[in-house]
């Protein structure tokens, strides 16, 4: 098993006055699925969004590929959490087209059009939305809009990508192309993925760890 691209060390989150989660020590090994599970209301995503650095810690640091990455007041600085792509629970989408959602980033890049529309396209077709390609991205259903958010993060080949509830509202075709398409991606790109669910049985037989929550706090067994 790889070394941990993520560590957090006495990391206690507090929202409101309520303790939403206080882990003393977590790690995720490099190259690799690791998830996050448990009921709702366990702490899935307010340690998703602590470990993109989108929280304020009230105590505590977390780590990214070794180097000192979040701790104190959110955010975390832009430069680190450029290396991640974060496909959140309710995604936001910018305004146009599907395809322009994708290659909005690659542009950014430098990427020329001919090259921005051929990979945008390839990867809608890879999770079975190519007839979407044109069509206003709010006009998506619930489901529409987290495939799409996924394709337009993948296509940026990311090093680290973080998944909160992803397959929760997808039919179980979606679903299958979805994790297809994650462990293609460790397979060959060595992505480090951190993907919260509270399914049973999510992703069995990709994840090489499970982290359990219950009430904010590590789970035993």
């Amino acid at each position: 098993m790889s070394g941990p691209f993520l560590k957090f060390e006495d990391v206690q989150v507090v929202r409101g006055g309520v303790t939403v989660l206080d882990v003393a020590a977590l790690s995720a090994p490099a190259g690799e699925l690791t998830l996050i599970t448990g009921e709702n209301g366990a702490g899935k995503t307010s340690l998703m969004l602590a470990a993109g650095g989108l929280l304020d810690l009230a105590r505590g640091r977390i780590s990214l590929f070794g180097e000192s990455f979040h701790e104190g007041r959110a955010p975390a600085p832009k430069r680190l959490r450029r290396r991640i792509a974060f496909v959140f629970q309710d995604p936001y989408l910018f305004g146009g087209s599907v395809r322009s959602n994708l290659t909005y980033g690659l542009k950014i890049r430098g990427t020329d059009r001919s090259t921005r529309r051929e990979l945008a396209d390839k990867m809608l077709a890879g999770l079975g939305i190519a007839e979407l390609a044109g069509r206003p991205a709010n006009d998506l259903s619930g489901g529409e809009r987290k495939l799409v958010a996924l394709a337009r993060a993948l296509v940026l080949e990311p090093k680290v990508l973080y998944l909160d509830e992803l397959t929760a509202s997808l039919d179980d075709e979606a679903r299958v192309k979805v994790l297809e398409l994650i462990g293609a991606q460790i397979a060959e790109r060595g992505t480090s993925v951190l993907m919260a669910t509270h399914l049973e049985g999510e992703a069995e037989g990709l994840a090489t760890k499970e982290i359990k929550l219950r009430g904010g706090r590590l789970a035993e067994g």
